[in-house]
């Protein structure tokens, strides 16, 4: 729309129909400041961006565009002002959460991804990585604060041969167990479920079935050692027989005699994960995203 433009009159109209878009956005950008009152900048969709500065230009010139632009980067500038200047859209996809680098021997910083949907915000598996241009950014400890009390909803998504899904668990994070199972979720210690394949199927097609996943190489800090099992069906258990030891089991055809520490449920996705146990070869199945939702 951008190109027909040729008047003052119709830069006025491409303003107020970006204004009419953002709508919706009012409220979702008024349960972010409230969820993150410590975000210092904020973050807008390059297409709107260029489509408002350029009706801007030509309304009020170049030079007050260039200003509209200085008064972004002004790191004093409180949040809800930056909000009223800039017009976000739907995605959300550039948010990106911070952590402190704990690896002194790395230089890159270390990130969560941040993604939204209808449901809440999906912090992703921290990973090394380039900080895109323009991001919100803020404390790791702000994520945690808005994990819940007594359940954890953790998220693997599994692919094999062109295939995708996502794995959502309840986790009741009162016991180190579980706590662990979150940690590799959210690569919070350094270890985590990503790019980690499942191992086994036990009992495969009968009673009792239950799907292995989670091992990998690099260990994690040692677990405490706990006896018992769960035999619930898509209860999820975590076994803790080496110090080394992310494997977790979950049940998927009623209740199995594995031995592991009861530590959530499947809460969606049992579809996902009986396809998956049903491959002749279940390590084709590789999680390539983890983290934690957490509700706004």
């Amino acid at each position: 729309m951008i190109q027909g433009i040729t008047n003052r009159e119709e830069a006025l109209q491409v303003i107020n129909q970006a204004c009419h878009c953002t709508d919706e956005d009012q409220e979702w950008k008024k349960k972010c400041q409230e969820l993150f009152p410590n975000v210092i900048t904020v973050t807008t969709s390059k297409k709107v961006r260029d489509v408002t500065n350029k009706a801007l230009m030509m309304v009020d010139g170049e030079a007050d565009a260039t200003q509209h632009t200085n008064q972004l980067s002004d790191l004093t500038l409180p949040i809800m002002d930056k909000v009223n200047i800039l017009l976000n859209d739907n995605k959300f996809e550039e948010l990106e959460e911070v952590k402190p680098d704990n690896r002194e021997n790395q230089n890159d910083h270390i990130y969560f991804k941040v993604t939204r949907d209808i449901l809440g915000l999906y912090f992703h598996c921290l990973q090394n990585q380039n900080l895109p241009p323009e991001t919100l950014t803020m404390p790791v400890s702000e994520m945690v604060m808005k994990l819940k009390p007594n359940y954890t909803l953790t998220f693997l998504d599994m692919a094999w041969s062109g295939r995708r899904g996502k794995l959502y668990i309840w986790v009741n994070p009162n016991t180190t167990e579980a706590r662990q199972f979150v940690d590799l979720c959210t690569g919070q210690r350094g270890s985590s479920f990503l790019n980690t394949q499942l191992t086994r199927v036990w009992n495969k097609g009968k009673a009792g079935e239950c799907v292995f996943g989670g091992n990998y190489d690099s260990g994690v800090n040692k677990m405490l050692s706990s006896d018992g099992y769960c035999d619930d069906e898509w209860r999820v258990m975590f076994m803790s027989h080496t110090d080394k030891s992310g494997e977790f089991i979950i049940n998927t055809k009623g209740k199995s005699p594995i031995f592991g520490i009861n530590i959530g449920f499947v809460y969606m996705g049992h579809t996902v994960l009986k396809k998956a146990a049903q491959l002749s070869d279940i390590t084709q199945v590789t999680v390539v995203d983890c983290g934690v939702k957490v509700d706004v």
